[in-house]
């Protein structure tokens, strides 16, 4: 076959893809309708039907009890995740700048080793009490002296001055200290203990009135909550997978449904689809090492490494031989935008990180130089007799990240790369993906995620790093970005480390331990008439991303 003949061939495949995936969204809406919500008449609901305008919602997108309500079992691991029952010192406004949560002021001093804070007056907990200094105190020891969600080994101290005030003392400057301070939930000092997940007492608008693992979850106003009074009482979350949450949605069960990408055409009656930008990024993790190494993932033992993916040359040609804008198109059905890194258009983006892709020439002659070539004739190139071919892990119940894994292995193919695309649960794909591919996810509103992605130092650090990536160059860049004493010196050595003219691990000549191919908009089936406030751009986990907002959500007249 000559080399037009397999490109076209190539093309016709993915066409037909494109094709197979939407005939699975109709496959897959009809059964979900079918098997959930039965046939024509058996539903008491009428599908797209006048809905009541009171003061409860049912909400359906995905398992949002993640970390059990608690940050030393992971809550506060997603933005905007605490937001309904907890309140954090800091939070982001619709300009996505750091204002005032449970702080009424704050400051830092001029090299960026003290930060104060005054806490709200009027601040209680769900059980009446006052949030105090001490719970800030206790909330941030306890969760320093656990050390596994969150990093807080440049604390040196803090310290609470009278009821109110609260100083934290650094052992050296923190640039994105100010992302710790918007998404650790402050936790009641006086009730706060083993069995904390099964009656959590927050700050925040709405308090847990009844939690049924993987069926819902179920929220009540906070009488004593500060901020502006929710309009609605009562939260009914459905721990629906994106097949049933839009049947649910089409049954006229649901006030609001994530919906996939995929699904984003499905016209429900009563329901409008509302899309919010967002930083969240989808790509693939690649192991850098070589196989037969060891390493951990949350203290357990794991495989690392991957003879194939090793090879910076295998990296870096489906860096620059993917097509991001085909795969934009096919699987995100234009619901999104191509990206080259984890931060493009934030502050912190180095702008030559980005380039042309698509180019399977360049990307042949990479592999060409490297020592892969097809000599056998099967389509699919070998160096010193082993195959250019690799398994690619994604999550069963995520239809866009197997639509990824789907296109990503075609278009690879016609690299000369065998991509072997393999679904799984979350614990399985923790247990091997640090000597497989994964289908990789991020996006935060603050630079944090690049140190704990790329570092060296966070190696076999809960779920960071998972390509176990080393550079001392990158390393160097991203500790004077950590320490800076200015955000804009931070920034600059952010954009250095993913590319400074030598080396990095972004652009078409970086190392590509992650690669990042799309850009996701979070789209939702909402009721109509229904307000959703002032939504910030949205960071990565669509489960808690509107949750910003919550307590701006009315009934427009």
């Amino acid at each position: 076959m000559s080399r037009d003949e397999e490109l076209q061939t190539g093309k016709a495949r993915r066409a037909w893809i494109a094709a197979a995936l939407a005939l699975i969204v109709v496959v897959g809406v009809t059964v979900g309708v079918a098997t959930r919500w039965g046939r024509g008449g058996e539903n008491t609901s009428s599908p797209g039907g006048p809905q009541r305008r009171g003061a409860e919602l049912v909400i359906a997108v995905g398992d949002v009890a993640g970390g059990e309500f608690d940050p030393l079992k992971g809550w506060g691991s997603r933005p905007a995740q605490i937001r309904p029952i907890h309140s954090s010192l800091l939070t982001i406004d619709a300009d996505v700048d750091f204002v005032g949560d449970l702080a009424s002021e704050y400051s830092v001093s001029d090299d960026a080793r003290t930060w104060s804070f005054t806490l709200r007056d009027n601040a209680r907990w769900s059980n009446g009490e006052p949030v105090t200094a001490r719970d800030v105190v206790f909330t941030y020891e306890t969760l320093k002296k656990d050390g596994t969600r969150f990093d807080l080994t440049f604390v040196d101290r803090i310290t609470a001055t009278g009821g109110s005030r609260v100083e934290f003392h650094l052992k050296e400057p923190r640039s994105t200290f100010v992302s710790q301070l918007s998404e650790i939930p402050i936790l009641p000092a006086a009730h706060y203990g083993p069995d904390y997940s099964k009656n959590p007492i927050g700050s925040g608008p709405y308090t847990v009135a009844d939690y049924q693992q993987g069926q819902q979850l179920i929220l009540t106003a906070n009488p004593h909550w500060y901020g502006q009074r929710p309009r609605f009482t009562k939260l009914t979350f459905l721990f629906l997978g994106e097949d049933a949450a839009l049947a649910a949605a089409r049954a006229g069960t649901v006030d609001i449904a994530y919906v996939p990408p995929a699904f984003a055409d499905q016209r429900v009656p009563g329901m409008t689809l509302q899309r919010f930008e967002s930083i969240d990024s989808r790509g693939l993790s690649l192991p850098t090492r070589p196989a037969g190494d060891k390493g951990k993932i949350q203290g357990k033992d794991v495989a690392v490494g991957n003879d194939v993916t090793a090879d910076p040359a295998i990296r870096k040609a489906l860096n620059i031989g993917l097509d991001r804008d085909e795969i934009t198109e096919i699987v995100l059905q234009g619901h999104g935008r191509p990206a080259h890194t984890l931060v493009d258009t934030l502050p912190w983006f180095n702008r030559e990180a980005a380039f042309e892709d698509g180019r399977t020439d360049d990307a042949e002659r990479v592999l060409a130089e490297a020592g892969w070539r097809d000599s056998d004739g099967d389509g699919i190139v070998e160096k010193a007799g082993k195959k250019a071919g690799f398994t690619l892990m994604y999550p069963s119940d995520d239809k866009l990240r197997s639509d990824l894994a789907l296109v990503v292995a075609e278009q690879a193919r016609t690299l000369g790369i065998e991509i072997t695309a393999k679904g799984s649960t979350w614990d399985g794909i923790y247990l091997d993906g640090k000597a497989n591919a994964v289908t990789w996810g991020g996006g935060r509103h603050h630079a944090h995620q690049l140190y704990s992605m790329y570092s060296s130092k966070t190696i076999d650090t809960g779920y960071n790093n998972m390509p176990q990536y080393a550079d001392p160059t990158v390393d160097g860049h991203l500790d004077r970005a950590l320490s800076a004493a200015t955000q804009e010196e931070a920034n600059e050595h952010w954009k250095r480390a993913q590319w400074d003219g030598e080396s990095g691990f972004a652009g078409e000549d970086g190392d590509a331990p992650i690669i990042w191919l799309v850009r996701i908009d979070h789209l939702y089936l909402v009721r109509d008439g229904l307000h959703l406030g002032d939504q910030p751009i949205h960071g990565h986990g669509h489960e808690w991303a509107l949750f910003n907002t919550i307590a701006q959500w009315r009934w427009e007249k």
